[in-house]
Formats: structure tokens, sequence, C-alpha cells
């Protein structure tokens, strides 16, 4: 017995349908079809939109990752809610992929936390080469070195925390989070 699930990603595209199947995960798009073996998996997050309704789960294995996400695209602003049979093959993908690949990591995703802190970061860094650019082409060399170590300072210390921002909360797979997989 196969699970599914499908979704339409977009109003280009052709539903995209994924199918557990033992051992393996197989993505169908149209006429195109990936494979992704559940031994190789390394990464299982589980992300919610704002609106509380959205899901998506985002799988790693190795250098691949594979998006699924719960609401199918019927037109201009409107979704189809089809999480009954996400939940399904989501709490199915982490049971079997925990059981397949024991060091792969289960967790709940916090990406706003780590887009807006590598924004953060881009910025910074930004501002430190045009300070340093700023201030060699005005002459004032020392003061401009000095005000860009100060602020890599900064950027060394923003970079050092993003490990720990990205890292949502973990869960038993055998037993995902029932507010989140009804």
């Amino acid at each position: 017995m196969s699970i599914r699930h499908g979704a339409r990603l977009s109003p280009l595209q052709a539903e995209t349908v994924w199918t557990l199947e033992p051992g393996v995960l197989v993505e169908t798009r149209g006429k195109g079809q990936r494979r992704f073996p559940l031994s190789g998996l390394t990464r299982y997050r589980l992300a919610v939109g704002r609106d509380g309704r959205q899901r998506s789960l985002l799988l790693t294995f190795g250098r691949r990752r594979i998006l699924i996400v719960s609401q199918s695209y019927q037109g201009p602003g409107r979704f189809e809610d089809r999480l009954p049979s996400f939940s399904t093959l989501a709490r199915a993908l982490a049971a079997v992929g925990a059981d397949l690949s024991p060091k792969a990591r289960f967790g709940v995703a916090r990406l706003e936390a780590r887009a807006a802190l590598t924004g953060m970061i881009a910025l910074t860094a930004l501002g430190a080469i045009a300070t340093l650019a700023f201030s060699l082409s005005a002459g004032m060399v020392a003061v401009g070195i000095d005000m860009a170590a100060r602020m890599v300072f900064v950027l060394l210390l923003l970079t050092a925390a993003l490990p720990w921002i990205g890292a949502g909360r973990a869960f038993d797979p055998h037993d995902p989070p029932a507010d989140l997989l009804p």
C-alpha cells in the first residue's frame, strides 16, 4: 500500500504528486519523476505558515531537497486545503525516515527569524565595506579601519548566533506534534 498526497504548486505547473512507496519517496510532476530513498534522509523540517493553516515540509537528502506543501493552487488568491492527506504523508515519512535513517534530524522550522538575521548580516557586511571604501576615498584610513573593524566584530557575533536561531524545536519522529499534523 502506498500513501499519496498531491498539490498544484503554481498555475504553470501540472499537479505534483508525492507517493510513499516501500523505503522510497517518489515525486511525480507531469511526466517527470524523481525518487528519493529514505535511507538517505538527513533533515526533516516541518513549517507552519503565518495564517496557521498552510503547512510545508522540507526534506533534505544530502544535497538534494524536496518541498511538500499542504495547499493546492486553484486560481489567483484561491487555494484548496489538503491537510488530511498532507498530515498522513508527513507522519508516515517521519516514522519510516526515522527507521531507515537513524541519524536524520527532525524538527520544526523557524524560517522568519533565520531570514531576518541573515538579512542583518548582509546589511552589516555591506555597511562595513561601504564605511571602509568611503573613508579610504576621503583620506581617513585609520578612522575607516577602526569603524569597519567594529562592524566586522558585530558581524562575527551575528554569524555565531545563526545556528541557534535557525534550529527549531526537535520532536520524536514516531510521535509528531499533533498541533502541526492533525
